[in-house]
């Protein structure tokens, strides 16, 4: 299976957040029934943050001008690193990456442990207490693998989100980012060609990485802690055995005491026996 990416056009983004709607339906996430159960923010974008049940949002940024505002969208939601850290993070082989560059999360194997959210340069995964596992996009592999578009991607009114070959994505993100310059969007940048070796989300920023919050050279966080973590755990866990075995080889020819009672004298006698 190619290289696949999702490509991001935040200039033709009308937030209307179609989506969004789409990533529940088809992964089947729940969401709140109640007014009472969403916050009042006094902004149009809803939910504020991502979340074990909500695995895209579309941010809202908003910018006064002399005259109105000024909005910059931006599509909220893994970006699916070619240098993944919530990989490198993970102790018990519980996400991979799967042939066409998506990075998924195995939930059987999930011990909730958390290492990649502390260790994601995006603060994507999200910890459910409940279930005590991390959930995230997945990119829509079930249908992606059958050569369907992702759910997001395939509810898009506007045509800012695209699927396909991710050399093609990035070319045509490079052609819109000239069109935007030569439009007047003289900041118009490309994110994700090279950010992680790679993202397998491009986005055209048509008023600049800064405006729609987006990380100038994304690190990989602690990642690198929890990779000296993992072949120290190794050794630990090597020398728990090599004690264990020690610990059986000095009792092999261990002597305990055989006590008996002579009734007729009232003491108790003690024969050394071999183990």
């Amino acid at each position: 299976m190619a290289e696949t990416a999702i490509k991001y056009d935040s200039s033709k983004c009308t937030a209307c957040k179609g989506c969004q709607v789409a990533c529940k339906q088809w992964n089947q996430l729940p969401s709140p029934l109640l007014a009472e159960e969403y916050e009042f923010t006094k902004s149009f974008q809803s939910p504020l943050d991502l979340s074990p049940n909500t695995w895209l949002i579309i941010n809202f940024s908003e910018v006064k001008q002399d005259i109105g505002i000024d909005w910059n969208f931006m599509r909220n939601s893994c970006f699916h690193c070619t240098e993944a850290a919530c990989e490198m993070a993970c102790p018990v082989g519980a996400i991979s990456h799967k042939d066409n560059g998506a990075v998924v999360i195995d939930e059987e194997k999930c011990i909730g442990c958390r290492y990649c959210v502390a260790s994601c340069p995006f603060s994507v995964p999200r910890w459910d207490e409940a279930r005590n596992k991390t959930f995230k996009c997945w990119q829509c592999f079930d249908r992606t693998s059958a050569g369907r578009a992702p759910a997001c991607v395939s509810t898009c009114p506007t045509g800012a989100l695209e699927f396909g070959d991710r050399d093609e994505m990035v070319a045509a993100a490079k052609e819109r980012v000239a069109e935007l310059k030569a439009a007047g969007f003289t900041k118009a940048e490309l994110y994700g060609e090279t950010e992680l070796g790679g993202l397998h989300t491009i986005v055209v920023a048509h008023r600049g990485l800064d405006a729609h919050g987006l990380k100038r050279d994304p690190k990989i966080g602690v990642t690198e802690f929890w990779q000296l973590l993992k072949p120290l755990g190794g050794i630990a866990a090597a020398a728990t055995v090599g004690g264990l075995g020690f610990s059986f080889l000095m009792s092999a020819k261990y002597k305990r005491g055989e006590f008996t009672y002579d009734e007729a004298t009232d003491t108790v006698v003690e024969k050394e026996v071999e183990k």
